[in-house]
């Protein structure tokens, strides 16, 4: 897996060297979170592979849960003035 920016970098690169190619439309899928796998085996075990190592995103600023969190009652060891 790899960064966009360098992925549709790569791919341009090679559709300068190689005009023509159908490779260059891959440049425009390169947007929001793209992995790209190429392989000559088995798809489905590559599938299995690739979903037994998905990890949560850690939370970030004003996104929604998706599931129900429940903190409970306690001291957080914080002082009131590092809590929001």
């Amino acid at each position: 897996m790899g960064k966009n920016t360098m992925m549709r970098k790569i791919i341009k690169e090679y559709a300068n060297e190689n005009p023509g190619t159908p490779k260059s439309q891959l440049e425009d899928c390169c947007k929001g979170n793209v992995g790209m796998v190429f392989t000559n085996g088995d798809l489905s075990e590559v599938r299995t592979i690739l979903e037994s190592n998905v990890r949560p995103a850690p939370a970030r600023v004003g996104a929604i849960a998706p599931i129900n969190v429940v903190v409970p009652k306690g001291p957080t060891g914080c002082d009131p003035g590092q809590t929001a």
